[in-house]
């Protein structure tokens, strides 16, 4: 079975455990106090929608040229961290339907807006649109009353970089949206980008990843910030010659094969000390849902 089929229930399966959507780098546009913090940009129409807790689900974003979001399934740890550009594991706090409510979004930006937001971005990996961030953090804050602080300390950093040995990523081509005749926009049958798969029987690959996706990921599984430091532009894919067993689910060895992977790949983490942020979640309300 093809690995993108796999890893959306791959991610539907370990969002609780914040496989997805890890972003290495801090924040920059909420330095102000939680009490007063505030964003110049907002959606001109934006739904929220609750998920039945029952309904299995795989969870989805996409950003559509000209700037729609669709976000499908995420709960607001999840959201908070795309919102602010940060891992999952780096917000802290909150009640537990933080983790176990789960939300559809869609964010439509001012049409004044649109033309200067390429969008095109469909992956579990993040929101590169800085603007799109900013809008979301508004919707955060405005609908789920979030209150909030940074806190700063410095931890373990890692900085994913190339080897001295050849690099083994093949390119790759993207081709993620279609437009008709009628300059509608609608998603090709395209793999998400940073499609990482870890299917029993199967080699560990990755898929559509560019190497700010690759080190999202090992973020993830690292528990630390990983620093791309490559200089390796685009998308590649990748197959290892480990092949996940149904015993590295059980014993949770997934993440070992991940990192184990990365020198296969031609490239290295160097482990070093810097700064690592946490968001810290002071207070929150379930919102009033569409």
């Amino acid at each position: 079975m093809k690995s993108g089929c796999w890893l959306r229930k791959l991610f539907s399966a370990l969002a609780a455990v914040s496989l997805a959507l890890v972003v290495p780098y801090p924040p920059t546009a909420h330095a102000q106090a939680a009490s007063t913090a505030t964003t110049p940009l907002a959606f001109d129409v934006a739904t929220v929608k609750s998920v039945e807790r029952d309904k299995i689900i795989a969870v989805d974003m996409r950003v559509y040229p000209g700037g729609r979001l669709l976000i499908r399934a995420y709960n607001l740890r999840m959201l908070i961290a795309t919102a602010f550009n940060i891992p999952v594991w780096q917000v802290m706090g909150g009640q537990d339907w933080v983790d176990d409510l789960r939300y559809d979004i869609e964010g439509k930006p001012p049409a004044e807006r649109r033309n200067a937001i390429s969008g095109g971005e469909y992956s579990n990996f993040g929101i590169q649109d800085a603007q799109i961030r900013s809008m979301l953090q508004a919707l955060r804050i405005e609908r789920f009353q979030l209150k909030f602080h940074m806190e700063n300390h410095q931890g373990t950093v890692y900085l994913l970089q190339r080897g001295k040995g050849p690099l083994r990523l093949e390119r790759a081509n993207l081709d993620l949206y279609t437009r008709s005749r009628d300059e509608s926009i609608a998603p090709s049958d395209a793999y998400p980008t940073g499609d990482i798969g870890m299917v029993s029987g199967e080699p560990f690959g990755i898929h559509q990843t560019s190497m700010l996706q690759l080190a999202r990921a090992l973020s993830g599984d690292l528990r630390a910030p990983v620093i791309d430091q490559t200089g390796l532009p685009g998308f590649y894919n990748f197959k290892s010659r480990t092949v996940v067993t149904i015993e590295d689910f059980k014993n949770g060895g997934l993440s070992g094969i991940f990192v184990e992977a990365v020198p296969e790949m031609g490239l290295k983490l160097a482990k070093t000390t810097g700064a690592v942020e946490k968001l810290v979640i002071d207070d929150v309300q379930q919102p009033d849902t569409d």
